[in-house]
């Protein structure tokens, strides 16, 4: 039995959900029992159900939920907040290796740096890939170790050339003066860093100035000064 005023829909289908039996009324709604196609009985306002039914045009929607779950975790790389964390990585990866407009692209894209079509055309793979190699929150993606080791230039992010490595080994290895002109971290060379030096204390040339000059941020000048000051 139905409410006084409350329809009937007993068999009707949507999507996924046959509508069984009528539960109650409660503020003013209607809540009836569903059996969804995965077996599974799933209570629902009808207004709800009915109005997702047309919504959403898709006749596996609604259901009790089986089947948006199925659907994300077989598509939902998509998007950052339903998947695996390793996702915004790859969003990240992919943005400065694609896009002219990220900030980081003339040091990636710029020069040829690029995601590998694997990677490129299945957000799932580089996932995937992610897991099975170690991946875990705090660790950085790393295609240059192996690229130069490998003599593979432009560099290239793929599964035979990356690996997760600490933050440290990362800028340890990014801020390595051997890579000016390789990687985008690296903004003096072993020559310009001398420059500087002899600048600074010999000409008395402020951090200020030899930082507009060399087209760096005065923060990093202030490390090569001190660690003159500590070799005297």
């Amino acid at each position: 039995m139905t409410g006084n005023r409350t329809k009937d829909i007993t068999g009707q289908i949507f999507g996924s959900l046959k509508a069984i039996r009528f539960i109650e009324v409660k503020n003013r709604m209607a809540y009836w029992e569903y059996l969804c196609k995965c077996g599974k009985l799933h209570i629902a306002r009808s207004n709800t159900v009915t109005y997702e039914t047309t919504r959403l045009n898709d006749p596996e929607l609604p259901s009790c939920g089986c089947v948006e779950l199925a659907r994300k975790t077989k598509h939902g790389y998509r998007k950052v907040k339903d998947t695996h964390p390793a996702y915004k990585v790859f969003r990240s990866m992919v943005d400065r290796c694609n896009n002219p407009n990220s900030p980081n692209y003339k040091w990636y894209g710029g020069v040829g740096v690029k995601v590998c079509d694997q990677w490129t055309n299945n957000p799932q793979s580089f996932v995937e890939w992610a897991i099975s190699n170690g991946f875990q929150k705090g660790l950085h993606i790393d295609k240059d170790i192996l690229c130069d080791k490998l003599n593979i230039h432009p560099h290239i992010y793929s599964p035979q050339t990356c690996q997760w490595v600490s933050a440290k080994t990362n800028v340890s290895y990014a801020t390595n003066r051997d890579n000016f002109g390789i990687h985008p971290n690296v903004r003096l060379s072993h020559n310009q860093v001398a420059e500087i030096i002899h600048k600074h204390f010999i000409n008395g040339m402020p951090a200020k100035d030899l930082a507009n000059e060399y087209g760096v941020n005065v923060s990093s000048i202030y490390p090569l000064i001190r660690a003159a000051k500590r070799a005297d």
